[in-house]
């Protein structure tokens, strides 16, 4: 456990404690409220701890440009283009019928 100090708006401060007060009928949970809050912006520690717990190695961080590298490359057509070219198929078949 570490001991820290923080400057906090009184504002948000008051309606943080009103809200641990309203929950628990007490601020003897202040801490734990505050660690849960610091916790749940800790995603990849979860993520990794979720993993492990899974059975599934984590090792290391992955960049964004190393996910493009890895990805399969693609069969066929792109779906923009699929997409697109029934859409003119059923413009064109409108048309036609009007």
């Amino acid at each position: 456990m570490a001991k820290v100090s923080l400057y906090i708006n009184e504002e948000v401060w008051a309606k943080f404690r009103e809200e641990v007060f309203r929950k628990y009928g007490s601020l003897r949970k202040l801490s734990s409220e505050v660690e849960a809050l610091l916790r749940s912006t800790l995603v990849q520690d979860k993520v990794k701890s979720e993993f492990e717990r899974l059975g599934i190695k984590t090792e290391g961080t992955i960049s964004s440009r190393e996910v493009k590298e890895k990805r399969p490359m693609l069969k066929g057509p792109a779906s923009e283009k699929m997409v697109r070219e029934m859409r003119q198929k059923r413009v064109a078949e409108a048309l036609s019928r009007q």
